[in-house]
């Protein structure tokens, strides 16, 4: 988990300084094994979040007695003067309440980097799942999967079109399978009764640049190459999600 999901997700923004020490830490144990901390260690771990460097003689006593008995984190340390760790009764309910966040393999971290989830989320779960993995891989500089992506949820909402409309017999071929995308795209830039917008004009556009990612063995995409379609392609989506029914 990256520090910048952790800070959101928990709001440790909000916290006291013993709060925040006491997440700061887990977070450090869980990326990289270390569960004996100084106080060394926890005021680097407050500046590498950003936050300001507490008194370490105060914190300390905060960490180790709580305050007025309550809240205490960690005890000192058997094997390593002046160190502490964590009381196992409060290591052990952090890793029931949060422990999980580094086990799972369903969650998508992405937050509208590239299409507003607000509008095109909440529809249907695996075009929800396909827009959060656009985002997320946009934000990780994946442009290529990104790319990828992008081009996947461009032919599943035609698809979606042409079934909403009941014409999809229109884009199958003799044996009952879909056509490729660019048979699809071609058949709906003229498409009678899809009456599609001037939008139609950038589909080749996004079928393109899904397929160099997907097929040019030397081609690397670039943020350029997603930001130069991203207007249109916002435009496209919200004319194929009214065109599927969705929105």
């Amino acid at each position: 988990m990256q520090i910048f999901d952790y800070l959101k997700t928990y709001d440790l923004a909000s916290m006291t300084q013993p709060e925040k020490a006491k997440m700061l830490s887990y977070y450090h144990y869980k990326e990289h094994g270390e569960s004996i901390f100084t106080m060394a260690i926890i005021s680097k771990l407050f500046l590498n979040a950003g936050f300001s460097v507490p008194h370490p003689s105060r914190l300390r006593e905060s960490l180790v007695k709580g305050i007025k008995g309550k809240g205490k984190v960690f005890l000192p340390s058997k094997t390593r003067k002046r160190a502490l760790e964590f009381i196992p009764a409060v290591l052990q309910e952090m890793e029931a309440s949060m422990g999980k966040s580094w086990n799972d393999a369903s969650t998508i971290v992405s937050d509208s980097e590239l299409l507003d989830e607000t509008k095109f989320c909440g529809k249907r779960g695996y075009l929800s799942s396909l827009i959060k993995q656009i985002n997320s891989s946009y934000k990780n500089n994946c442009y290529d999967a990104c790319a990828v992506l992008m081009r996947r949820l461009f032919e599943i909402l035609l698809i979606l079109s042409y079934q909403n409309f009941q014409i999809d017999d229109t884009i199958k071929s003799s044996d009952g399978n879909y056509l490729m995308l660019e048979g699809i795209v071609n058949d709906a830039k003229n498409n009678s009764k899809l009456k599609l917008s001037r939008i139609k004009k950038e589909f080749d556009s996004f079928r393109k640049v899904g397929n160099f990612s997907a097929h040019n063995i030397t081609y690397i995409a670039s943020p350029k190459d997603i930001n130069d379609i991203k207007q249109e392609y916002r435009v496209m989506l919200e004319e194929l999600y009214n065109k599927a029914g969705i929105i």
